[in-house]
Parts: structure tokens; C-alpha cells; sequence
């Protein structure tokens, strides 16, 4: 019997961790209160801005996440809508100045785009229009694989009238590559990560350096067409290459946004944003915060911030 694959292995580990009959008790685990305090902000709008607030002072800009149940109906799409407006007013006073945006970051699930298309492109609409009016920057997180077309055209109409809408590519599926020549023609905002485990070999790549030369297709193909591109990984290696692929394209060191997690290498963060790059943080916030620590675990080194975080040693 061949031997079962490590990212295959950890992923089935951590959703058995999910599952309904464990889930109480790990949420109240000592390893998952201190990974909750380090790598989110909290579950109100109001700590979410004080972080931002935070980071701003320390040359970082922030991403509001808010840690929202994905939406099935009307009533969860309004609610989304609402979160969402209220955390734009509240943040903007705090973080504005210059060019500088502050930006918030949603899931396709929390505009209910599986279900219903036209909602969720009404429901984007109105969050953009409130964004573009205190100027605050909407990205969209990539979603399920079976949603890539319909995310992809929903990004491609709402950009008629929001060009500043970001969409995010996840660079280990087969298709990738081909949607960053389509995104980078049509000039669209890019946000490239490499992607976690559990997706199969049918859609995405397995092998680890496989999905390093993917990410690194993706984005020689997204800074060679000037496309604003934000790398959103924190792998020394392809962060390394962002930065040679930025040199070549000719960008100055503000032509690269460089994303991270909250609480995850806060060195390389700063070191990064003083060295002259545009640094942005993702600020999750509200009562899917578990969820979400499951979703870091899940990529390659996850599982080693959080043993840090246990440990003492973060």
C-alpha cells in the first residue's frame, strides 16, 4: 500500500478535528485559545479597527476579514451586506491618507454566489459602491473550484464599473494559468496565492514544486502585463522570486503589494514594509474565527505556527 501523502494526511486530520462531535472541545482547547489570541483579531467590528488602526502606525495596511457563515438565502446576503457596509464606515476614518486604501476581503460564500448568481452580483454592487465612496478596496477570495467561472464573471461585470476590485487567483489549480492570461489582458486586479491541500490531482497540483512553478507562471504572466498584483504567500522562496520578477517587470518597490496573515512572521512583515514594499495584513474578525484557524492550518506552514504558538516560541 503506497504511503498516504503528508498534505493528504494533515487534512483529514484537522477536518476529523471539525467534525460536530469534536468540535466544543477543541474550541476550548488551550492550543486553540492561544492560536485564536494570535492570529485573530477578535469578534467585533471594534477590535477589527483597532488592529488596523495598529498596523497603519507600523507602515502595514490591513484587510478586513470578517469571519462571516456563508450565505444561503436573502436574509444571509443582507447580513453579509450590512457587516460588510458597517466595517467600511468604521475603518476608513482610521486607516485613510494618501494612496493608501484599506481593503476588505470576502468569500464568495458569504455573497451567496453558488446559489444565486444575480443576488450575489447585486449584493457586490452595493459593497462596492459604499467602498468606492470612503475609498476602501473590496478583494474576493477565490472560492470553490466548481465557482471559478461563475466568480470570474461576476469579477468581470462588477469591474465595469469597480476597477479596483480584486479577485483572487489560487495558483496550484490545472487552470490557472490560463485565467491570469485572461484576468491580466482584461487589466483586472490579481491577488496570487499558492493554495492548501485538499483539492484532488484532477484539478490541482499534488506535488510541491509543481505548485512552485505554478505560482511562478502566474505571476511572471501577471507582473509582465502591469497588472496591479498582490502575492499572498508567506514561502521564502516565492517571495524571493516576487521580488526578482519585480525588478525585471521594472516596478519600484511600491508596484508589488505583499500580503500576510495576522500574527504569522510579524519580522518578515516588518522588515518587508520597511524595506520600501507595500505590506498588507489580513485582519480576520467575528464568530468563524475556527473555521478560519483550521483554513491556515491546512497550508504548508500552518501546522508550524501553530506549534510555535503552543510552544511559547512565536
Amino acid at each position: 500500500m503506497s504511503a498516504l501523502n503528508p498534505d493528504h494526511l494533515r487534512t483529514r486530520v484537522l477536518d476529523g478535528l471539525l467534525a460536530p462531535r469534536h468540535r466544543n472541545a477543541v474550541a476550548r482547547s488551550r492550543v486553540i485559545a492561544a492560536a485564536r489570541e494570535r492570529f485573530v483579531s477578535g469578534e467585533s467590528i471594534d477590535e477589527a479597527v483597532v488592529t488596523a488602526a495598529w498596523l497603519r502606525r507600523t507602515n502595514r495596511l490591513a484587510a478586513l476579514h470578517p469571519l462571516l457563515p456563508a450565505a444561503t438565502d436573502t436574509a444571509g446576503v443582507e447580513a453579509t451586506v450590512a457587516e460588510v457596509v458597517t466595517a467600511i464606515e468604521r475603518v476608513a476614518p482610521v486607516t485613510s491618507g494618501g494612496d493608501y486604501r484599506s481593503e476588505i476581503y470576502l468569500a464568495p460564500e458569504h455573497l451567496a454566489l453558488g446559489a444565486d448568481p444575480v443576488r450575489a452580483a447585486d449584493a457586490l454592487r452595493r459593497i462596492c459602491l459604499v467602498g468606492d465612496e470612503h475609498r476602501v478596496d473590496v478583494t474576493l477570495r477565490s472560492g470553490p473550484h466548481s465557482d471559478t467561472d461563475a466568480l470570474l464573471d461576476l469579477v468581470h461585470r462588477a469591474r465595469e464599473e469597480h476597477p479596483r476590485l480584486t479577485t483572487s487567483l489560487v495558483a496550484r489549480r490545472h487552470r490557472s494559468e490560463a485565467d491570469a492570461l485572461e484576468l491580466a489582458a482584461a487589466g483586472a486586479r490579481v491577488r496570487l496565492v499558492r493554495g492548501g491541500t485538499g483539492e484532488p490531482g484532477s484539478i490541482a497540483w499534488q506535488d510541491p514544486h509543481e505548485v512552485d512553478l505554478a505560482f511562478a507562471r502566474c505571476l511572471a504572466t501577471l507582473l509582465g502585463s502591469g497588472v496591479h498584483t498582490v502575492v499572498a504567500t508567506h514561502e521564502p522562496l516565492l517571495l524571493d522570486l516576487a521580488d526578482g520578477l519585480a525588478d525585471q517587470s521594472g516596478r519600484g518597490p511600491e508596484g508589488l503589494e505583499y500580503q500576510f496573515f495576522l500574527g504569522a512572521d510579524s519580522d518578515l512583515q516588518l522588515r518587508t514594509a520597511d524595506a520600501g514594499h507595500r505590506v498588507r495584513v489580513l485582519v480576520p474578525y467575528g464568530p468563524g474565527w475556527l473555521e478560519h484557524l483550521h483554513d491556515l492550518a491546512r497550508r504548508p506552514s500552518g501546522v508550524r505556527r501553530l506549534v510555535e504558538t503552543l510552544t511559547g516560541r512565536a
